[in-house]
Protein backbone atom coordinates (compact mmCIF):
# COMPACT_ATOMS: atom_id res chain seq x y z
CA UNK A 1 0.00 0.00 0.00
CA UNK A 2 1.05 3.79 0.33
CA UNK A 3 4.08 4.73 2.31
CA UNK A 4 7.37 6.02 1.95
CA UNK A 5 9.39 6.05 -1.34
CA UNK A 6 12.07 3.83 -1.60
CA UNK A 7 15.46 4.60 -3.71
CA UNK A 8 14.34 2.33 -5.94
CA UNK A 9 11.84 3.58 -7.43
CA UNK A 10 13.92 6.64 -8.23
CA UNK A 11 16.46 4.93 -10.41
CA UNK A 12 13.81 6.28 -13.17
CA UNK A 13 15.45 5.90 -16.79
CA UNK A 14 14.09 9.41 -17.79
CA UNK A 15 14.94 9.05 -21.31
CA UNK A 16 13.02 5.44 -21.47
CA UNK A 17 9.66 7.98 -20.04
CA UNK A 18 9.70 10.57 -22.44
CA UNK A 19 10.34 8.51 -25.82
CA UNK A 20 7.05 7.10 -25.49
CA UNK A 21 5.65 10.52 -26.16
CA UNK A 22 7.47 10.21 -29.70
CA UNK A 23 10.00 13.14 -30.17
CA UNK A 24 10.56 16.25 -28.87
CA UNK A 25 7.66 18.50 -30.20
CA UNK A 26 7.31 21.57 -28.43
CA UNK A 27 4.16 22.71 -30.05
CA UNK A 28 2.24 21.03 -32.54
CA UNK A 29 -0.58 23.26 -32.34
CA UNK A 30 0.64 26.42 -34.65
CA UNK A 31 0.68 23.74 -37.19
CA UNK A 32 -2.95 22.18 -36.10
CA UNK A 33 -4.37 25.82 -36.93
CA UNK A 34 -2.57 26.17 -39.85
CA UNK A 35 -3.93 22.89 -41.42
CA UNK A 36 -7.44 23.65 -39.90
CA UNK A 37 -7.84 26.82 -41.92
CA UNK A 38 -6.73 24.94 -44.60
CA UNK A 39 -9.25 21.59 -44.31
CA UNK A 40 -10.90 20.62 -41.10
CA UNK A 41 -10.20 16.96 -42.49
CA UNK A 42 -7.78 16.18 -45.03
CA UNK A 43 -5.77 12.94 -46.26
CA UNK A 44 -2.07 13.23 -44.45
CA UNK A 45 0.10 10.46 -43.94
CA UNK A 46 0.48 10.05 -40.23
CA UNK A 47 2.99 7.94 -38.82
CA UNK A 48 3.87 6.26 -41.57
CA UNK A 49 0.29 5.04 -42.31
CA UNK A 50 -2.58 7.13 -45.26
CA UNK A 51 -5.12 8.93 -42.76
CA UNK A 52 -7.84 11.07 -42.76
CA UNK A 53 -7.00 13.31 -40.13
CA UNK A 54 -9.50 15.75 -38.13
CA UNK A 55 -8.37 18.88 -36.77
CA UNK A 56 -11.85 20.64 -35.58
CA UNK A 57 -13.95 19.91 -33.13
CA UNK A 58 -17.49 19.19 -34.81
CA UNK A 59 -15.56 16.77 -36.83
CA UNK A 60 -13.72 14.89 -34.61
CA UNK A 61 -16.68 14.10 -32.38
CA UNK A 62 -18.47 12.55 -34.99
CA UNK A 63 -15.73 10.57 -35.89
CA UNK A 64 -15.88 9.62 -32.20
CA UNK A 65 -19.64 9.45 -31.13
CA UNK A 66 -21.04 8.27 -34.65
CA UNK A 67 -20.51 4.10 -34.04
CA UNK A 68 -23.05 3.43 -37.27
CA UNK A 69 -19.87 5.37 -39.58
CA UNK A 70 -16.85 4.47 -37.44
CA UNK A 71 -15.60 1.54 -35.64
CA UNK A 72 -12.94 1.37 -32.84
CA UNK A 73 -12.44 -2.36 -33.94
CA UNK A 74 -9.16 -0.81 -35.81
CA UNK A 75 -7.57 -0.59 -32.53
CA UNK A 76 -7.25 -3.86 -32.53
CA UNK A 77 -5.07 -4.00 -35.45
CA UNK A 78 -1.90 -2.99 -33.47
CA UNK A 79 -3.18 -3.64 -29.60
CA UNK A 80 -4.49 -7.33 -29.55
CA UNK A 81 -0.99 -8.55 -30.16
CA UNK A 82 0.43 -6.56 -27.55
CA UNK A 83 -2.16 -6.51 -25.26
CA UNK A 84 -4.76 -8.94 -25.91
CA UNK A 85 -8.42 -8.46 -26.62
CA UNK A 86 -9.71 -4.91 -24.78
CA UNK A 87 -12.72 -2.92 -25.04
CA UNK A 88 -10.75 -0.19 -26.91
CA UNK A 89 -11.16 -2.21 -29.97
CA UNK A 90 -14.79 -3.38 -29.36
CA UNK A 91 -18.08 -2.07 -30.59
CA UNK A 92 -22.13 -2.05 -30.10
CA UNK A 93 -23.37 -4.87 -27.63
CA UNK A 94 -20.02 -6.20 -27.01
CA UNK A 95 -18.46 -2.90 -26.03
CA UNK A 96 -21.79 -1.82 -23.99
CA UNK A 97 -21.69 -5.34 -22.23
CA UNK A 98 -17.98 -5.06 -21.05
CA UNK A 99 -17.61 -1.68 -20.04
CA UNK A 100 -20.56 -1.96 -17.62
CA UNK A 101 -18.72 -4.77 -15.76
CA UNK A 102 -15.54 -3.20 -16.27
CA UNK A 103 -17.29 -0.14 -15.30
CA UNK A 104 -18.94 -1.21 -12.45
CA UNK A 105 -15.67 -1.99 -10.40
CA UNK A 106 -14.77 2.29 -11.31
CA UNK A 107 -18.54 3.40 -9.75
CA UNK A 108 -18.31 6.22 -7.71
CA UNK A 109 -18.70 4.74 -4.75
CA UNK A 110 -15.57 2.69 -5.08
CA UNK A 111 -13.48 5.81 -6.20
CA UNK A 112 -14.51 8.09 -3.31
CA UNK A 113 -13.03 5.06 -1.09
CA UNK A 114 -9.55 5.65 -2.63
CA UNK A 115 -9.51 9.41 -2.22
CA UNK A 116 -8.34 8.96 1.70
CA UNK A 117 -7.15 5.43 1.82
CA UNK A 118 -4.89 5.49 -1.00
CA UNK A 119 -4.51 9.06 -2.88
CA UNK A 120 -3.80 11.04 0.20
CA UNK A 121 -0.87 8.52 1.73
CA UNK A 122 0.98 8.12 -1.64
CA UNK A 123 0.29 12.15 -2.38
CA UNK A 124 1.60 12.69 1.51
CA UNK A 125 4.31 9.93 1.51
CA UNK A 126 5.98 11.46 -1.65
CA UNK A 127 5.79 14.98 -0.34
CA UNK A 128 7.57 13.94 2.63
CA UNK A 129 10.61 13.29 0.84
CA UNK A 130 10.67 16.35 -1.43
CA UNK A 131 10.01 18.94 1.58
CA UNK A 132 12.77 18.48 3.35
CA UNK A 133 15.23 19.41 0.08
CA UNK A 134 13.68 22.76 -0.73
CA UNK A 135 13.78 21.57 -4.58
CA UNK A 136 12.56 18.61 -6.65
CA UNK A 137 12.49 17.40 -10.39
CA UNK A 138 8.45 17.16 -10.16
CA UNK A 139 8.45 14.86 -13.15
CA UNK A 140 10.89 12.74 -11.68
CA UNK A 141 10.17 12.74 -7.56
CA UNK A 142 6.33 13.35 -8.46
CA UNK A 143 4.06 13.01 -11.14
CA UNK A 144 5.09 10.27 -12.54
CA UNK A 145 5.56 8.42 -9.01
CA UNK A 146 2.64 9.16 -7.78
CA UNK A 147 0.35 7.64 -10.58
CA UNK A 148 2.08 4.80 -10.80
CA UNK A 149 2.18 3.85 -6.74
CA UNK A 150 -1.89 4.88 -6.45
CA UNK A 151 -2.86 2.28 -9.21
CA UNK A 152 -0.80 -0.40 -8.47
CA UNK A 153 -2.29 -0.21 -4.67
CA UNK A 154 -5.75 0.10 -6.12
CA UNK A 155 -4.88 -3.20 -7.95
CA UNK A 156 -3.51 -4.82 -4.92
CA UNK A 157 0.18 -5.12 -6.22
CA UNK A 158 2.94 -4.82 -2.98
CA UNK A 159 5.00 -2.48 -2.79
CA UNK A 160 7.58 -4.55 -3.24
CA UNK A 161 6.38 -5.26 -6.78
CA UNK A 162 6.14 -1.21 -7.15
CA UNK A 163 9.85 -0.77 -9.21
CA UNK A 164 8.78 -4.13 -11.43
CA UNK A 165 5.36 -2.35 -12.46
CA UNK A 166 7.26 1.00 -13.16
CA UNK A 167 9.19 -0.12 -15.96
CA UNK A 168 6.35 -2.43 -17.31
CA UNK A 169 4.26 0.47 -17.24
CA UNK A 170 7.23 2.59 -19.32
CA UNK A 171 7.87 -0.62 -21.79
CA UNK A 172 4.19 -0.88 -22.46
CA UNK A 173 4.06 2.93 -23.43
CA UNK A 174 7.13 2.98 -25.35
CA UNK A 175 6.48 -0.57 -27.94
CA UNK A 176 5.66 1.83 -30.54
CA UNK A 177 8.97 2.62 -30.73
CA UNK A 178 10.20 -0.72 -29.40
CA UNK A 179 8.12 -3.52 -30.03
CA UNK A 180 10.44 -6.64 -28.79
CA UNK A 181 10.41 -4.67 -25.20
CA UNK A 182 7.28 -4.03 -25.21
CA UNK A 183 5.80 -7.43 -26.09
CA UNK A 184 8.75 -8.72 -23.66
CA UNK A 185 7.01 -6.30 -21.03
CA UNK A 186 3.47 -7.90 -22.08
CA UNK A 187 4.42 -11.31 -21.46
CA UNK A 188 5.97 -10.89 -18.26
CA UNK A 189 2.54 -8.76 -16.89
CA UNK A 190 0.43 -11.57 -18.90
CA UNK A 191 2.08 -14.50 -16.40
CA UNK A 192 1.97 -12.17 -13.50
CA UNK A 193 -1.88 -11.09 -13.27
CA UNK A 194 -2.63 -15.06 -14.17
CA UNK A 195 -1.80 -15.66 -10.91
CA UNK A 196 -2.95 -12.73 -9.19
CA UNK A 197 -6.17 -13.30 -10.67
CA UNK A 198 -6.07 -17.30 -9.57
CA UNK A 199 -5.40 -15.80 -6.17
CA UNK A 200 -8.71 -13.51 -5.92
CA UNK A 201 -10.52 -15.89 -7.18
CA UNK A 202 -9.41 -18.49 -4.34
CA UNK A 203 -9.51 -15.32 -1.84
CA UNK A 204 -11.03 -12.30 -2.74
CA UNK A 205 -9.10 -9.14 -1.36
CA UNK A 206 -10.58 -5.88 -1.48
CA UNK A 207 -9.03 -4.52 -4.62
CA UNK A 208 -10.32 -3.68 -8.08
CA UNK A 209 -8.78 -7.06 -9.55
CA UNK A 210 -11.35 -8.80 -6.99
CA UNK A 211 -13.92 -6.47 -8.11
CA UNK A 212 -13.41 -7.11 -11.99
CA UNK A 213 -13.52 -11.11 -11.22
CA UNK A 214 -16.23 -11.00 -9.54
CA UNK A 215 -18.35 -8.57 -11.59
CA UNK A 216 -21.68 -9.73 -12.95
CA UNK A 217 -24.86 -8.12 -14.87
CA UNK A 218 -27.62 -9.69 -15.55
CA UNK A 219 -25.54 -13.02 -15.91
CA UNK A 220 -22.86 -11.65 -17.84
CA UNK A 221 -19.51 -11.85 -16.35
CA UNK A 222 -15.93 -10.97 -17.91
CA UNK A 223 -14.08 -13.12 -20.11
CA UNK A 224 -11.24 -14.41 -18.97
CA UNK A 225 -9.10 -13.05 -22.52
CA UNK A 226 -10.77 -9.41 -22.06
CA UNK A 227 -9.62 -9.47 -18.13
CA UNK A 228 -6.55 -10.36 -18.65
CA UNK A 229 -6.54 -7.57 -21.25
CA UNK A 230 -8.03 -5.22 -19.61
CA UNK A 231 -5.33 -5.80 -16.58
CA UNK A 232 -2.61 -5.13 -18.96
CA UNK A 233 -4.08 -2.06 -20.70
CA UNK A 234 -3.93 -1.04 -17.15
CA UNK A 235 -0.43 -1.07 -16.41
CA UNK A 236 -0.04 2.10 -18.65
CA UNK A 237 -2.90 3.44 -19.26
CA UNK A 238 -3.79 3.69 -15.31
CA UNK A 239 -0.84 5.89 -14.69
CA UNK A 240 0.22 7.49 -18.40
CA UNK A 241 -2.76 10.24 -18.71
CA UNK A 242 -3.06 11.16 -15.06
CA UNK A 243 1.08 11.67 -15.00
CA UNK A 244 0.87 14.20 -17.99
CA UNK A 245 -1.74 15.51 -16.90
CA UNK A 246 -0.18 16.78 -13.49
CA UNK A 247 3.08 17.55 -15.53
CA UNK A 248 1.31 19.44 -17.70
CA UNK A 249 -0.72 21.12 -14.85
CA UNK A 250 2.04 22.00 -12.72
CA UNK A 251 4.20 23.23 -15.46
CA UNK A 252 1.27 25.74 -16.87
CA UNK A 253 0.61 27.18 -13.29
CA UNK A 254 4.22 27.71 -12.45
CA UNK A 255 4.94 29.45 -15.70
CA UNK A 256 1.64 31.76 -14.98
CA UNK A 257 2.34 33.06 -11.31
CA UNK A 258 -0.70 35.08 -10.88
CA UNK A 259 -2.61 32.09 -12.08
CA UNK A 260 -0.78 29.92 -9.71
CA UNK A 261 -0.96 32.42 -6.62
CA UNK A 262 -4.84 32.86 -7.26
CA UNK A 263 -5.71 29.25 -7.54
CA UNK A 264 -3.85 28.86 -4.15
CA UNK A 265 -5.60 31.45 -2.66
CA UNK A 266 -8.97 30.21 -3.57
CA UNK A 267 -9.11 26.67 -4.17
CA UNK A 268 -12.03 26.53 -5.71
CA UNK A 269 -10.21 27.02 -8.60
CA UNK A 270 -8.39 23.71 -8.33
CA UNK A 271 -10.94 21.48 -10.38
CA UNK A 272 -10.62 24.81 -13.40
CA UNK A 273 -7.20 24.66 -13.50
CA UNK A 274 -7.46 20.77 -13.81
CA UNK A 275 -9.81 20.99 -16.68
CA UNK A 276 -8.34 23.90 -18.19
CA UNK A 277 -5.08 21.89 -18.33
CA UNK A 278 -6.69 18.40 -20.02
CA UNK A 279 -7.73 20.96 -22.42
CA UNK A 280 -4.81 23.23 -23.20
CA UNK A 281 -2.67 20.14 -23.51
CA UNK A 282 -4.16 17.16 -24.25
CA UNK A 283 -1.87 14.25 -22.53
CA UNK A 284 -3.33 11.48 -25.56
CA UNK A 285 -3.35 13.83 -28.74
CA UNK A 286 -5.21 11.53 -31.47
CA UNK A 287 -7.97 8.60 -31.47
CA UNK A 288 -7.94 6.46 -34.46
CA UNK A 289 -11.26 5.43 -35.64
CA UNK A 290 -12.03 2.45 -39.43
CA UNK A 291 -14.52 3.79 -41.50
CA UNK A 292 -17.55 1.38 -41.87
CA UNK A 293 -19.04 2.93 -44.75
CA UNK A 294 -18.63 5.18 -47.98
CA UNK A 295 -19.30 8.51 -46.10
CA UNK A 296 -18.42 11.90 -46.43
CA UNK A 297 -16.76 14.37 -43.77
CA UNK A 298 -15.92 18.29 -44.26
CA UNK A 299 -16.09 18.06 -48.07
CA UNK A 300 -13.91 15.03 -48.14
CA UNK A 301 -15.33 11.26 -49.32
CA UNK A 302 -13.86 8.48 -47.10
CA UNK A 303 -14.11 5.22 -47.83
CA UNK A 304 -15.35 2.33 -45.98
CA UNK A 305 -11.70 0.79 -44.30
CA UNK A 306 -9.98 4.26 -44.36
CA UNK A 307 -8.29 4.67 -40.95
CA UNK A 308 -9.85 8.05 -39.87
CA UNK A 309 -7.64 10.00 -37.00
CA UNK A 310 -9.64 12.63 -34.70
CA UNK A 311 -6.62 14.87 -33.76
CA UNK A 312 -8.03 15.67 -30.01
CA UNK A 313 -5.04 18.49 -29.51
CA UNK A 314 -6.44 20.56 -32.29
CA UNK A 315 -10.01 19.88 -31.34
CA UNK A 316 -9.30 21.50 -27.87
CA UNK A 317 -7.74 23.92 -29.61
CA UNK A 318 -10.14 25.14 -31.97
CA UNK A 319 -11.15 28.20 -31.64
CA UNK A 320 -14.84 27.48 -33.03
CA UNK A 321 -15.45 26.11 -29.70
CA UNK A 322 -13.04 27.52 -27.14
CA UNK A 323 -12.26 31.35 -27.66
CA UNK A 324 -8.69 32.52 -27.28
CA UNK A 325 -7.78 28.24 -27.68
CA UNK A 326 -4.42 28.98 -27.07
CA UNK A 327 -4.08 30.75 -23.67
CA UNK A 328 -4.26 28.65 -20.35
CA UNK A 329 -6.63 30.57 -18.17
CA UNK A 330 -8.20 29.06 -14.76
CA UNK A 331 -11.17 31.63 -14.95
CA UNK A 332 -13.09 30.86 -17.84
CA UNK A 333 -16.32 31.92 -17.61
CA UNK A 334 -18.00 30.38 -20.53
CA UNK A 335 -17.47 26.83 -19.18
CA UNK A 336 -16.78 25.36 -22.31
CA UNK A 337 -13.54 24.28 -21.70
CA UNK A 338 -15.08 21.62 -19.48
CA UNK A 339 -16.35 19.98 -22.83
CA UNK A 340 -12.41 19.38 -24.02
CA UNK A 341 -11.70 16.04 -25.32
CA UNK A 342 -8.45 15.03 -23.13
CA UNK A 343 -10.81 11.77 -22.24
CA UNK A 344 -12.04 11.27 -25.44
CA UNK A 345 -15.96 11.23 -26.49
CA UNK A 346 -18.57 8.76 -26.70
CA UNK A 347 -18.90 5.19 -25.70
CA UNK A 348 -15.18 4.89 -25.71
CA UNK A 349 -14.91 7.84 -23.58
CA UNK A 350 -11.92 7.05 -20.91
CA UNK A 351 -13.08 4.71 -18.27
CA UNK A 352 -10.62 6.34 -15.67
CA UNK A 353 -10.94 10.15 -16.23
CA UNK A 354 -12.55 10.49 -12.34
CA UNK A 355 -9.73 8.68 -10.88
CA UNK A 356 -7.26 11.03 -13.16
CA UNK A 357 -9.17 13.75 -12.28
CA UNK A 358 -9.46 13.37 -8.38
CA UNK A 359 -5.53 12.65 -8.13
CA UNK A 360 -4.72 15.29 -10.05
CA UNK A 361 -6.98 17.70 -7.73
CA UNK A 362 -6.07 15.81 -4.37
CA UNK A 363 -2.24 16.50 -5.29
CA UNK A 364 -2.41 20.04 -6.71
CA UNK A 365 -4.27 20.93 -3.92
CA UNK A 366 -1.70 18.92 -1.01
CA UNK A 367 1.45 20.80 -2.99
CA UNK A 368 -0.50 24.26 -2.17
CA UNK A 369 -0.49 23.35 1.38
CA UNK A 370 2.94 21.90 1.74
CA UNK A 371 5.02 24.48 -0.48
CA UNK A 372 5.46 28.00 0.21
CA UNK A 373 6.79 30.22 -2.79
CA UNK A 374 7.15 27.86 -4.97
CA UNK A 375 8.14 28.42 -8.57
CA UNK A 376 10.40 27.20 -11.38
CA UNK A 377 13.79 26.41 -10.52
CA UNK A 378 15.68 28.87 -12.47
CA UNK A 379 18.87 26.89 -12.33
CA UNK A 380 16.56 23.96 -13.67
CA UNK A 381 16.70 22.25 -17.09
CA UNK A 382 14.67 24.17 -19.64
CA UNK A 383 11.53 22.74 -18.85
CA UNK A 384 8.75 22.44 -21.71
CA UNK A 385 5.86 20.48 -22.96
CA UNK A 386 7.10 17.64 -25.62
CA UNK A 387 5.88 14.94 -27.52
CA UNK A 388 3.99 14.18 -31.07
CA UNK A 389 1.58 11.38 -29.69
CA UNK A 390 1.25 12.13 -26.08
CA UNK A 391 2.57 15.58 -24.31
CA UNK A 392 3.98 16.07 -20.76
CA UNK A 393 7.01 18.21 -19.54
CA UNK A 394 10.45 16.69 -19.95
CA UNK A 395 10.79 18.43 -16.65
CA UNK A 396 9.22 20.51 -14.00
CA UNK A 397 12.27 21.59 -11.71
CA UNK A 398 10.96 23.67 -8.70
CA UNK A 399 11.86 25.38 -5.21
CA UNK A 400 10.32 26.19 -2.49
CA UNK A 401 10.04 26.93 1.09
CA UNK A 402 8.12 24.08 3.26
CA UNK A 403 4.93 25.61 4.67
Amino acid sequence: MAGAVTSTEHDLNMADLLAANIGDDRDPYGRYEVARGEAAVQRVNHLGADVVMVYSYEHASTVLRDQERFSARINGKWMRPLLGRTILEMDEREHFVHRRLIGHAFRPSIVGKWEDGLIRPTVVGLLDKIATQGHAEMVREFTWQMPVRVFASILGVPSVDYARWQQWAIDLERAAIDRPRGKTASEEVRRYFEAVVAARRQAPSDDLISDLVAAEIEGERLPDDVLHGFLRLLVPAGAATTYRLMGNLMLALLSDPPQLEAVRADRSLVPEAVEEALRWEAPVQFAVRECLVDTCLGDVDIPAGAAVTACLGAANRDPRRFPDPDRYDVRRTDKQHLTHMAFGDGVHRCLGEHLARLEATVALNMILDRFDSLELDPDGFDPHVQGYAFRSPNAVPIRFEAA
